[in-house]
């Protein structure tokens, strides 16, 4: 069985202080990937937050964020 390489989508779970690890490196972004459901996405949301709050040095925690079920 032969598989197109250009249409592959590889589908993941990934620990989210890995991801965030990944992240802070540089590696890999939000823009890179598609989160599969809500939940997914509100922490990579939160994620992204915190290291971008880091990069400018101020806390997280001021950064206001809604969840929502």
């Amino acid at each position: 069985m032969e598989i197109d390489e250009k249409s592959v989508t590889i589908q993941l779970k990934i620990d989210k202080n890995k991801l965030m690890k990944l992240s802070e490196q540089g590696v890999i972004c939000a823009a890179d990937f598609k989160c599969i459901d809500p939940i997914s996405k509100q922490l990579v949301m939160q994620l992204c937050l915190k290291n971008c709050a880091k990069r400018m040095q101020i806390n997280a925690w001021d950064i206001p964020i809604i969840l929502k079920k």
